[in-house]
């Protein structure tokens, strides 16, 4: 009797499975590897792995450096962005939110760069009797103030980062007072990546916002998830609600593949 054509193993072409494999090798080594090396991982003559190397090469999905070393290349970054594009923050990381929200019973949120904008994606009202209001879905803006955009500022590239902060400088009156005001961001945001959290507490009077960085596989900065509460709950509760936060941002790390434990 033949097997059904569901029980058996799809047919796969064994030239793009060693091409597949051979970026997995290069993606997952701890440092740049040689092509004799991607040989010997894979089990390959050396000969094909330089045909392999080629068409990666010239496809730009790898980059050899000067010393024989492989790393990705641009064209792996374009396919990631594209699938950023249809990546679906309520599936994949609401459930973050609610648990953080369940945990603490305070107001969550999580906030996603997009462009040079933090925007406010995701948010779980706090089961409190009082609570803060006034937060939306859509909310942007204010980067260098938000607790969000600040966590997101701190680990952002620097273009991003120096536009928000030029923004800032343009809104202020005298030469001497934006360069006050930019230096004191920058001292906020030098802050924020030593401790890898942020804080605002001056945006609002008696309200407290905390956020903590999220990252993609790739390392860079994805996002920001964090609480809104009255500062007197902030205050008596601070290590508890702070390891609240950061567990969730480990854990929004992680479903975007960049293996946190």
């Amino acid at each position: 009797m033949k097997p059904d054509a569901a029980d058996r193993p799809p047919q796969t072409l064994q030239t793009v499975e060693r091409a597949l494999s051979f970026l997995e090798i290069v993606a997952t080594c701890s440092s740049p590897p040689t092509v004799r090396e991607v040989s010997e991982r894979l089990g390959l003559n050396l000969t094909t792995c330089y045909h392999l190397m080629r068409t990666l090469l010239a496809r730009r999905y790898l980059e050899r450096r000067d010393d024989g070393t492989l790393r990705l290349g641009f064209n792996v970054g374009a396919l990631f962005r594209a699938y950023q594009l249809g990546f679906d923050v309520n599936e994949h990381l609401s459930s973050v939110v609610s648990a953080l929200r369940d945990r603490t019973a305070e107001t969550a949120f999580l906030s996603i760069l997009e462009g040079r904008n933090v925007i406010l994606r995701v948010l779980v009202e706090g089961s409190q009797p009082l609570r803060v209001a006034g937060l939306y879905v859509g909310l942007a803006g204010n980067e260098v103030k938000r607790a969000s955009g600040k966590a997101v500022l701190a680990y952002a590239d620097p273009a991003i980062r120096e536009a928000a902060i030029e923004q800032q400088r343009a809104e202020v009156g005298s030469e001497s007072a934006a360069d006050d005001l930019v230096a004191r961001i920058h001292d906020d945001l030098a802050q924020v990546r030593n401790v890898g959290w942020a804080i605002d507490a001056d945006h609002s009077p008696g309200i407290v916002s905390i956020g903590a960085p999220f990252f993609d596989h790739a390392g860079a900065v994805f996002g920001a998830v964090g609480l809104v509460l009255p500062s007197t709950r902030w205050m008596a509760n601070q290590d508890e609600l702070l390891d609240a936060v950061l567990t969730a941002a480990q854990e929004a790390t992680r479903r975007l593949g960049a293996g946190v434990d």
